[in-house]
């Protein structure tokens, strides 16, 4: 994901596109006065200290400007902050034998315990799971 300056987003409106050049979707938002510019899912091997890899930042830069005037042409230099993350998978313990671990959240109780636990989900599913848990 890339934030730039808001300038590039109207306030009230944002963008999901599923045709992409690479057949992942991006999305265009205003967010807390910036432009929130992210895609999806990219296989990657897990790293200890994380940061955005030069070519998906360049590609969602060349991607949000199809999307943009002519006149305006966003470049690596108006990116404020760039990052990437991995989602976790979940399995739920107490699901049926061979159940596949899900994209989405797990919340699930240990009957031995009542102990309550929330694993998975995403960025932007934190407070679905937290009602669902409540």
């Amino acid at each position: 994901h890339v934030v730039l300056p808001g300038y590039y987003c109207p306030r009230d409106q944002g963008l999901l596109d599923y045709n992409t050049s690479d057949g992942r979707f991006l999305f265009f938002l205003p967010w807390l006065g910036h432009t929130l510019v992210g895609t999806t899912d990219a296989p990657s091997a897990a790293e200890t200290r994380p940061t955005a890899p030069e070519d998906e930042v360049q590609w969602l830069l060349n991607e949000c400007s199809r999307y943009l005037s002519p006149d305006v042409r966003v470049s690596r230099k108006d990116v404020l902050s760039a990052w990437r993350g991995w989602r976790p998978l979940a399995r739920d313990p107490h699901a049926a034998p061979g159940a596949p671990a899900s994209r989405d959240h797990v919340i699930s109780r240990d009957p031995a315990t009542n102990v309550v636990f929330a694993a998975g989900g995403k960025w932007t599913t934190w407070r679905e799971m937290s009602e669902e848990l409540i």
